[in-house]
């Protein structure tokens, strides 16, 4: 699931952060921004966020829309997550990102990357620095697959998946999405992690 700013945010000034690094809002602005781990109370804030997503058809995870107690169980509880991120301004959230697990044991390094930014908020940086945030744990987490789906209808996000996010298209899901009667065609981005040098190759059992 990919929901983030299109090609404009290309134009942000803001430089590679980890947790608790501050972005600037925006090239012709100073306002900052802070990216930090997710919190328990966050969750309000990220679901709203979320369904948001899910009203606009922006969600491939459906339309309909969560609760607090189902988006701690995914990102939380019963799935917890490898790591999950917020952007924060002014004690706000604006957008978060997370790597969620699959199911299964042979699947223990491989995750799928979420991304979602308030709409006011797009077009500012955030949807980059959050993705590179995620992204530079990568090889902290041992993870060797990274994948995530977005519609092939929303060429702005499919631009962020690539270009920003270093994803390539895998596959696509011809109409398996169904909204308001209309069927659409999700498309499957993967990233493949490879060992940074010195890094020891960690082999699962």
């Amino acid at each position: 699931m990919l929901r983030a700013s299109g090609p404009h945010c290309q134009r942000a000034s803001c430089a590679t952060p980890g947790a608790g690094d501050r972005c600037k809002r925006d090239w012709r602005t100073s306002m900052p921004y802070e990216v930090r781990p997710l919190l328990t109370s966050d969750l309000l804030e990220v679901t709203e966020i979320y369904n948001a997503a899910c009203r606009a058809r922006e969600s491939t995870q459906g339309s309909r829309s969560w609760s607090i107690k189902e988006m701690n169980e995914f990102l939380l509880e019963r799935r917890a997550s490898f790591e999950a991120y917020t952007c924060v301004e002014k004690g706000s959230v604006v957008g978060w990102a997370a790597f969620t697990r699959l199911r299964g044991e042979d699947a223990e390094q491989t995750a799928e990357m979420s991304l979602f930014v308030q709409a006011s908020f797009r077009r500012k940086g955030i949807g980059s620095a959050l993705a590179s945030t995620l992204l530079n744990r990568s090889n902290a987490l041992n993870l060797h697959c990274i994948f995530a789906m977005a519609f092939k209808d929303m060429p702005h996000v499919v631009s962020f998946a690539e270009r920003r996010c270093g994803f390539s298209i895998a596959g696509c899901l011809p109409e398996i999405f169904t909204h308001n009667g209309k069927h659409y065609d999700i498309l499957v981005f993967e990233r493949l992690i490879a060992p940074r040098s010195g890094d020891r190759v960690h082999r699962l059992r």
